[in-house]
């Protein structure tokens, strides 16, 4: 198929190449919030280094946009798509989306404009590369150094997620044609690239990244994720929310998973869980400051994220599309059964219903109201000000939506490992963070060894992928790429409980929509 990419393309500065943002603010709020002004020229734009930032900072706040991982790639689209959500009442759209009906006229449109907004901030990524390696001066090495290593490091992101998303199953085999890859400032069609050589681009990217990065403050000085003191630059803060040294490691531990190199994904998964400074940087989620914490509980395990986006409008996602009050037709909630039954996804295998599970006990709560059945999903939530007196007095967390986290590591380490033992020990460790029964003290090991042997390791891992990244689009992924105890790719099992396995077969590729490619 031939098309042009989008002509608009080009035209993208005019949101991007904006009045330069003052820098001194240190409010989160400012930091991260970008809104069109004055189109400019890029030579106006990137006359000083403030114009650097402020194309950044859209770029930033592009990827928190509705179209990608502000709402369809990770609580909406790609979780809807992995039918863990009734759609029996919902909006035309989220039916299409769950049936599997990606060319209609209601699923299409969504899809594309995931798409199309993912390729408009690779472009954008490009060109505010082209600027850093041409600017003299205006930035100094350091500064050009971690922003083009966080350029790179976007570009190759979005570019793995879309391979995720609208590539074929890498377990088909990785010369299978997948999409195009886009590394250039010049807008002309682009040819489709298998999912190895789009994989090797992404790599390639990532390590430069990781290069670039060296000079990346959070390696001395951690996330940082507080205002900036005196004269210091707030864009050396809030390292949680930019793509950092550590979050480009994880991504390669991704990346290399994907394309199937699991001795390089295991490589990249235990740089960061054998580092003591990382294990420090982002310890696992405190349950002290979490279950007995009724007003700011960090629902989202912040203090493990790699990455976040900083979505302003988060308060809302619980409030419009996960409480029992929500309009019924975008409101999103499981089975009454889904959750906590028998067989339920917080179901054990040889333990039963595991309601010490964390994530059980912060994200989910009992659904209330007239026709509400099971449970409600609330890792987004609204949290309570530390200060109820100080509008700015909030904690970050309130805002963020994990897209990189270390306790995938642990699940990569897991799906890395060659050896069966070693493959229920990273598991295990994992369960360990979230609360659960550690495995070898209550004599569990060598069940899971046997069962594993029997072909439901697959099944346990699943089960592990849905529990942690629900609202976050990850397990859609998952099960694209693993055939779950011979039902094939696309099989998601509802339940843990090997006892009865509930199984929904489900389209694993959207086709590519129009753009970008020829």
């Amino acid at each position: 198929m031939s098309t042009k990419i989008y002509n608009k393309v080009k035209a993208t500065l005019s949101y991007l190449l904006l009045t330069p943002l003052l820098f001194t603010t240190v409010s989160c709020d400012d930091y991260l919030d970008v809104t069109p002004s004055d189109k400019q020229t890029a030579a106006q734009v990137f006359a000083n280094k403030a114009g650097f930032y402020t194309v950044a900072n859209g770029i930033y706040d592009g990827l928190a946009s509705d179209a990608l991982y502000g709402r369809q790639m990770t609580w909406e689209a790609v979780d809807v798509m992995s039918q863990g959500y009734s759609t029996s009442n919902s909006a035309q759209y989220l039916k299409s989306l769950a049936a599997c009906s990606y060319t209609d006229n209601y699923a299409s449109p969504v899809l594309a404009s995931i798409w199309t907004k993912a390729y408009e901030l690779i472009m954008n990524c490009n060109l505010l590369i082209d600027q850093i390696d041409h600017q003299q001066g205006m930035l100094t090495s350091a500064e050009a150094s971690v922003l083009k290593g966080e350029m790179l490091a976007v570009r190759a992101f979005l570019h793995l997620d879309m391979l995720r998303l609208f590539g074929p199953s890498p377990a088909y085999g990785t010369d299978q044609l997948a999409i195009p890859y886009n590394e250039s400032v010049d807008v002309f069609a682009h040819d489709l690239l298998s999912i190895k050589d789009a994989g090797e681009k992404i790599i390639r990217d990532l390590d430069q990244a990781e290069q670039l990065l060296q000079q990346d403050p959070i390696i001395e000085n951690g996330p940082m994720m507080s205002p900036p003191e005196g004269i210091e630059s707030v864009q050396q803060r809030y390292r949680q929310y930019r793509m950092n040294y550590y979050a480009v490691i994880a991504l390669k531990a991704r990346a290399y998973l994907w394309v199937g190199d699991l001795v390089n994904a295991k490589a990249q998964a235990l740089r960061l869980i054998n580092d003591s400074k990382v294990q420090q940087m982002f310890p696992a989620v405190d349950p002290n400051k979490l279950l007995a914490n009724t007003s700011n509980p960090d629902r989202v395990f912040s203090s493990e994220v790699l990455m976040g986006i900083y979505d302003k409008d988060r308060n809302q996602v619980f409030t419009d599309f996960f409480a029992s009050s929500a309009v019924k037709t975008q409101r999103l909630q499981p089975r009454a059964d889904f959750i906590t039954g028998e067989y339920g996804l917080f179901a054990n295998l040889f333990l039963g219903v595991e309601s010490n599970d964390y994530r059980y006990q912060a994200q989910w709560e009992a659904a209330s109201g007239t026709g509400a059945q099971g449970h409600s999903f609330i890792k987004y939530k609204e949290i309570d000000q530390p200060d109820p007196d100080d509008e700015d007095s909030e904690y970050y967390y309130a805002k963020m939506i994990p897209l990189v986290k270390m306790q995938e590591m642990y699940l990569i380490a897991c799906e890395s490992s060659e050896d069966v033992t070693e493959k229920v020990y990273w598991l295990n460790q994992a369960r360990i963070r979230r609360g659960l029964y550690d495995l070898e003290m209550v004599g569990m090991t060598d069940y899971y060894v046997m069962y594993w042997d029997y072909g439901y390791g697959n099944v346990f891992v699943s089960n592990e992928y849905r529990r942690e990244f629900w609202g976050e689009g990850q397990w859609f992924y998952f099960a694209k790429r693993v055939d779950i105890v011979g039902y094939g790719f696309g099989a998601g099992y509802y339940f843990d409980n090997g006892a009865d396995m509930a199984v929904a077969q489900f389209d694993i590729k959207p086709p590519l929509p129009a753009g970008e490619m020829k």
